[in-house]
């Protein structure tokens, strides 16, 4: 009898396999090939995805056991597979975690232009720049590189009575002779003349150039011009920058107007002057090197 129930339970679980099987699968009791197992692994997996999809249910129908015999009383129950979504994030977070780009605007206020806005570097120049020069006397010494020149009260003002002989950008020696800027100063173009004086000193206005231009006993440096190199005049002619404001009268108002141009003092010497007027106003070329004279502010 006993032997009977343990036979009956046996062939009843060997039904419930047989029941879950259809004419093409391998029976779940065979031993496993290996060499297709990796085939059979994908195609369930695209079988599993499927199913997430979409209700599976077996509906009640009868199915086949490996014996062909018939399955009809073994039921399946109806199942569910949820999926979830994968989403990425497309746009640059600020390092807070959001699901959206409106998230992360809203807990990060702080607007991207301003942290992107750039440095601004300002460079200074260096103290011993700005230091003033020591007066003493009918004396000053340019504290910026340590050179003295001789000074002259004219017109109740003290005015340089050398020409300056600071190196800097934009200036050169006359002939690009070092001897002749011990002589006579280094020349500048306009640019570089408007930053050439010391430190509490500067270019002469209209004025201050007309009073010197009239003191007789004044002493000026026949110190020649430069244009792109070619320099000349040297000891019968003295150009000098100023910051007067070119108007009629000046020499080459007419034809040096603009932008590019600018006006200086011309001193012709006295035997080289002959008949013309040997002291005047000039407008010339900002880019041509010319002298340096410098007025106590």
């Amino acid at each position: 009898m006993k032997n009977h129930i343990l036979f009956v339970g046996i062939l009843g679980v060997f039904s419930l396999f047989a029941g879950c099987t259809t004419d093409g699968d391998k029976h779940p009791l065979y031993p496993i090939d290996e060499e297709s197992s990796a085939t059979d692994s994908a195609d369930s997996a695209k079988s599993s995805s499927s199913a997430g999809k979409n209700k599976s249910s077996s509906s009640g129908e009868p199915s086949s056991s490996v014996d062909g015999s018939d399955t009809s009383s073994v039921v399946h129950k109806e199942f569910y597979m949820e999926e979830k979504e994968n989403r990425e994030l497309s746009y640059p977070s600020s390092g807070i975690f959001c699901w959206d780009e409106d998230c992360d605007a809203r807990r990060n206020p702080i607007s991207s232009s301003s942290s992107s806005s750039s440095e601004k570097i300002i460079i200074a120049e260096s103290s011993e720049s700005n230091v003033p020069p020591t007066v003493n006397g009918n004396s000053m010494t340019d504290n910026r590189d340590g050179k003295t020149y001789k000074l002259q009260n004219v017109g109740g003002k003290l005015w340089m009575a050398e020409d300056l002989n600071h190196e800097m950008s934009n200036s050169m020696c006359f002939d690009k002779s070092n001897a002749n800027c011990d002589k006579y100063g280094r020349l500048y173009t306009f640019t570089a003349a408007q930053k050439a004086c010391p430190t509490g000193w500067k270019l002469p206005n209209r004025n201050e150039a007309q009073t010197i231009l009239n003191a007789s006993d004044y002493p000026w440096s026949y110190s020649g011009r430069c244009k792109e190199g070619d320099c000349d005049f040297t000891g019968k002619m003295g150009f000098h920058w100023t910051t007067a404001t070119a108007q009629e009268g000046d020499k080459k108002y007419g034809e040096n107007s603009g932008e590019k141009f600018a006006v200086i003092i011309v001193e012709k010497e006295p035997d080289y002057a002959g008949e013309d007027t040997p002291k005047f106003f000039q407008v010339d070329e900002k880019a041509k090197f010319f002298s340096v004279r410098c007025v106590q502010e």
